[in-house]
């Protein structure tokens, strides 16, 4: 694990801290916060130490408590949040946004390697497109390096750049790596079209930066979707009703599923659509064995095309249950996939395990089952067609992963 995370980085930056350290009430509270999640780790984890060895676990957490009158709350945060990171896989977590957390108010998307702000308050709107290059002097390749190995919902390289557009907004991390400072604006610099943009950004409350989201219509905008009663799938019906487009970005019940599967079975014989597209871009994952119900409501229509007229489109958010269906739909609706990797990895540690700590009451998940949904050497669900937006499409509402379908089926 790169010398365990770089000696999880030095300590986080040997101590370096913009935050109260810990009264002793406090240091008491987390010495038995600690010594939980170490019991948690130890005895609810199907395998905890498949990739960090146990005495380096120990170490790291006995270093952990020997530093706690060093220490804030962030960092303690922080540090704990990297000895989870070490575990390694996507399913065992720390959720450092469980407890009191702010936000830089910015959202960022990934485009050719370069991070770019894609929504942001109406005070930076100005904002809107341009590269991010650097927070109080570190790069954003710097950052990249730093944050990723700590992030949950990692299984990939995929899932890490993911991640990271999110968490690097997390302003409890940044302090609690000594990056920043509390109670002040960051030094935040960028590019836009050619010309350096250097702000003063302050953190903002959650409940603000949840208004955030993307300052450009999604290609979805363009369909008339159709609620079909199982929430998180809406169904689109495209090129004369030829085609049955399921846009399935969240899990319904697995009841839901069930109980509204005829009136999708009449719905779809009715319409006599031939070609089948299931687009689990943006989902993070739930049951999959609501999707494999969902399939299951599918496959006895006889009008779809099961040989060459089935899709199913990925990209780098779709994980965890997501990421085992587009297994089992190329497996058992003969389904191509189109889009970029998954953000999961088909042989991965799952099936999340929630506790809390009793003191901090933060979050915390371990992973309780291992399925090797494929034998391949491999960390990703590779696509059978690789299409990635780029940035003009990205503005322009276009969607080249769908329209590569179309035309596909066109064809």
């Amino acid at each position: 694990m790169k010398l365990t995370f770089k000696l999880l980085v030095l300590a986080l930056f040997s101590f370096i801290s913009y935050a109260d350290t810990l009264s002793v009430k406090q240091q008491q509270a987390w010495l038995e916060d600690i010594n939980f999640y170490e019991n948690q780790i130890r005895t609810k984890h199907i395998e905890p130490f498949h990739t960090l060895a146990e005495n380096d676990f120990a170490r790291l957490l006995k270093e952990l408590k020997q530093d706690l009158p060093l220490l804030s709350e962030p960092q303690v945060e922080a540090r704990l949040m990297a000895i989870t990171g070490t575990i390694g896989d996507g399913h065992t977590n720390y959720f450092m946004m469980s407890g009191p957390h702010q936000h830089f108010p910015l959202r960022y998307k990934f485009f050719n390697n370069k991070l770019r702000v894609i929504d942001t308050t109406k005070q930076y709107q100005h904002l809107i497109g341009a590269e991010l290059k650097t927070i109080n002097g570190l790069t954003v390749e710097a950052l990249f390096e730093l944050i990723t190995p700590m992030l949950p919902g990692v299984d990939n390289q995929f899932s890490a750049k993911a991640r990271f557009e999110f968490y690097l907004t997390l302003h409890k991390l940044l302090l609690g790596l000594g990056h920043v400072k509390e109670s002040a604006a960051a030094q935040f610099e960028f590019e836009l079209g050619g010309n350096t943009l250097n702000e003063q950004i302050a953190p903002i409350e959650m409940s603000e930066f949840a208004k955030l989201s993307s300052a450009f219509k999604s290609h979805s905008d363009k369909l008339n979707m159709l609620d079909i009663g199982m929430p998180g799938i809406s169904l689109g019906l495209l090129k004369d009703k030829k085609i049955a487009y399921f846009n399935f970005n969240a899990y319904p019940s697995f009841e839901q599923v069930i109980s509204e599967c005829q009136a999708l079975q009449k719905q779809l014989k009715t319409v006599k659509s031939k070609y089948l597209i299931i687009d689990f871009r943006g989902n993070g994952g739930g049951s999959f064995y609501t999707g494999l119900a969902f399939s299951s409501c599918l496959l006895p229509l006889d009008q779809f095309d099961w040989k060459t007229g089935v899709f199913a489109l990925t990209d780098e958010h779709t994980f965890s249950a997501a990421m085992s269906n587009t297994v089992q739909f190329k497996q058992i609706l003969n389904a191509r996939i189109f889009g970029t990797p998954t953000g999961g990895d088909p042989n991965q540690f799952s099936e999340s395990y929630r506790f809390a700590l009793p003191n901090s009451k933060r979050k915390l998940s371990v992973s309780k089952r291992y399925y090797p949904f494929l034998f391949d050497n491999t960390d990703a669900v590779y696509p059978d067609e690789l299409i990635e937006t780029s940035w003009l499409d990205y503005q322009q509402g276009n969607d080249p992963v769908l329209s590569a379908v179309l035309a596909e089926i066109e064809k």
